[in-house]
């Protein structure tokens, strides 16, 4: 059996400390290693990786890296129509290790996330659709371009939002009115584990979906606050709806994003769903 490791840490000094690892469990359990190394300076490394660990037979891809990187990847893997054949297991060592956080790793255990990653069961699990692109951990919008390198708890991100007057339409109901932004989820944890709620499921076919209103916004850095500390942020006016679809049209341009990655157009309408396919995911 071979197995591939797509190695994309934020943190290249422990480059080689990743390999040994990766490699001490992958033969422990049975596998012959394979790695790649995506070179950020090339817009279509990944998918150039991903084709060469297909040709190998790799029947597994690890990636070692962050929610982007898991982004990426399933979304190569869904346009060559692999999803049900190849697994999908990850080592947190991005930015932001949202989707890890929420299966239960952790980037400081790294060796364990290796041993999941090389012994774990893979599990049919579901993807979210923001309009054609797949996301794994979350999308939404309400953040400019400007802002999309920078956490959550930046004051300066705070300052980049702006209400929209918006109408949200689901399968039971509709909505309307002025709101900073809106996350849909797929998993619960954003922006380095912030979050609304643990209740997330990732087999229950269905998204939850939080509508922040225009409120004053010194209201949210406690609420922000609150989500560092590990607690959900939790708002009287917040907007909470778990469906299968949302359909949203805006009076002034939105920044769709989804698991993390820069926005790469503005739109006026946009569409949330649950994405008929699956991925087979390694989960402790």
């Amino acid at each position: 059996m071979k197995i591939y490791f797509l190695l994309n840490p934020s943190r290249n000094k422990n480059r080689w400390d990743w390999r040994e690892a990766a490699a001490r469990q992958a033969r422990r359990y049975g596998w012959s290693p394979r790695f790649g190394e995506v070179d950020r300076a090339l817009p279509k490394s990944t998918a150039t990786l991903l084709d060469q660990a297909l040709e190998e037979g790799c029947t597994r891809i690890v990636v070692v890296g962050g929610d982007g990187s898991l982004h990426r990847v399933i979304n190569i893997l869904a346009q060559q129509k692999k999803l049900k054949t190849v697994e999908l297991a990850t080592v947190p060592a991005g930015t932001c290790n949202d989707f890890a956080r929420f299966i239960g790793l952790q980037r400081r255990r790294a060796d364990y996330a290796f041993r999941i990653a090389c012994s774990g069961n893979a599990q049919a699990t579901d993807l979210g659709m923001i309009d054609s692109e797949i996301f794994l951990n979350n999308a939404g919008f309400g953040r400019r371009p400007e802002a999309t390198r920078r956490r959550w708890k930046s004051i300066q991100a705070l300052r980049t939002f702006r209400p929209t007057v918006l109408r949200a339409r689901w399968n039971k109901g509709s909505i309307e009115g002025s709101f900073y932004m809106a996350l849909v989820c797929n998993a619960p944890y954003f922006s380095g584990g912030l979050h609304f709620s643990k209740n997330v499921s990732l087999q229950d076919g269905l998204l939850d979906v939080y509508l922040m209103p225009a409120i004053p916004k010194w209201r949210l850095l406690p609420l922000l606050a609150l989500g560092r500390l590990g607690r959900p942020a939790r708002l009287k006016r917040l907007v909470t709806l778990r469906v299968p679809r949302l359909d949203v049209e805006a009076d002034s341009d939105l920044w769709p994003q989804s698991d993390g990655e820069p926005p790469t157009k503005a739109a006026r309408q946009t569409s949330f769903a649950v994405s008929p396919e699956k991925a087979m995911i390694v989960i402790p």
